[in-house]
């Protein structure tokens, strides 16, 4: 497979991996990135701290290792996310880079075999790797996400509280979006003369099964009523809570985002040295820019009509009183969802990276080695192949 890492072999990894590209990478600490060791948020765990609650993983192979999101595309050509682990060669330096693999758990114990094996046999416990699998069921790694699979990360054991923060500000948020939604659709499926406080029950139970990302009866009901399998339910209810995670973020960020995207379209994403650099190269980083523009519209349309998807559908419900569209909203939601986080976490990321390269904006130009490497890692984060 040839992603984000153009990984061919498992050793072959770093030699291939921009150094640059794994900078940026490391130092986003979110959505794309999960880096135990900068992890923005966490309680300090050091012995001196005396503080230090029980840990992420149980095999000391995963306690400095980094993981990934990297898109994929299956032989239907359907976009999709998977997780990949990082063995870092250097446990203090994560810079340095090292070995990776598909962070599923059968994939990755053969990994740790293979690389740290030998008279001691090496296999993940169960804990371990019911965090890898929520690892790899989540499109991105921001803590509030992984709070929603927080009962199936600890179903053997309890770990640190700090790795599910989320911060009250962005709660709040979230969850007014939620309950936004939530009163739209019991007004409609409750079109009977209700009491107001069934109506207020009702609101006030479909909230708490998106926030807890688990059914409970009168949000069962309703959904049947809409035509979702019992089944599908609980996946619905943690896709809702995510759209509705990013499509905050996306208003959130939208000054970010245009900002970027205008500096990308503009002179200023030119170099200032180009007089003095051979012709062939000028021509080569001018290939790459609009390669990057291409990218990044890309990624800004994937998000901006999933969104526009969601606000047609719930319209249709709540204007014409036409259930259709939002039915198969709901019934795509868990894959939309998965697209959606790729879409505005890869944006988030290069965001990260411009701002980092020229002073949030303010530094207008920079030289030809700086930008080529800032378009390099745009047009790498967005690569794929068929899934290994």
């Amino acid at each position: 497979m040839k992603v984000l890492f153009f990984a061919i072999s498992v050793m072959e990894w770093f030699e291939k991996m921009d150094r640059e590209s794994l900078r940026y990478l490391l130092s986003s600490g979110k959505f794309l990135c999960f880096n135990p060791a900068a992890l923005e948020g966490r309680v300090d765990t050091s012995p001196a701290s005396g503080s230090a609650g029980p840990p992420l993983f149980d095999s000391p192979y995963l306690t400095n290792a980094v993981f990934f999101k990297e898109s994929a595309i299956d032989y239907n050509n359907n976009l999709s996310v998977q997780t990949r682990a990082l063995l870092v060669f250097n446990e203090n330096n994560a810079h340095e880079g090292g070995a990776s693999v598909l962070a599923m758990p059968d994939l990755l114990e053969q990994g740790l075999i293979k690389w740290f094996g030998g008279k001691v046999p090496i296999s993940l416990s169960l804990h371990d790797r019911n965090v890898l699998e929520v690892f790899c069921r989540t499109p991105t790694f921001d803590p509030f996400l992984l709070m929603a699979r927080r009962s199936e990360v600890e179903q053997v054991r309890a770990v640190d509280a700090s790795w599910f923060s989320v911060d009250l500000g962005t709660a709040k948020s979230v969850r007014g979006i939620v309950t936004a939604r939530a009163e739209k659709l019991v007004s409609l499926a409750l079109d009977s003369p209700e009491s107001d406080s069934r109506r207020a029950a009702t609101v006030e139970s479909l909230e708490q099964a998106v926030w807890l990302c688990e059914a409970n009866e009168p949000a069962m009901d309703l959904f049947q009523s809409l035509g979702v399998q019992k089944a599908e339910v609980n996946r619905i209810l943690f896709a809702w809570k995510g759209i509705a995670y990013y499509e905050y973020l996306f208003a959130n960020f939208g000054r970010d985002y245009k900002n970027f995207l205008n500096w990308l379209r503009g002179d200023e994403s030119l170099p200032n040295d180009i007089k003095t650099i051979p012709s062939d190269r000028t021509l080569r980083l001018k290939a790459q820019r609009r390669n990057a523009q291409t990218v990044m519209r890309g990624y800004y349309n994937h998000a901006t009509e999933i969104l526009t998807k969601q606000n047609q559908s719930d319209n249709a419900l709540v204007s014409d009183g036409d259930p259709q569209p939002f039915q198969k909203f709901l019934l795509a939601a868990p894959n939309l969802f998965e697209t959606l986080g790729m879409a505005i976490g890869a944006f988030a990321h290069t965001s990260n990276a411009w701002k980092s390269l020229t002073n949030d904006g303010r530094r207008e130009t920079r030289g030809a080695d700086a930008l080529e490497g800032l378009f390099r890692f745009i047009i790498n984060l967005a690569a794929s192949k068929h899934k290994e």
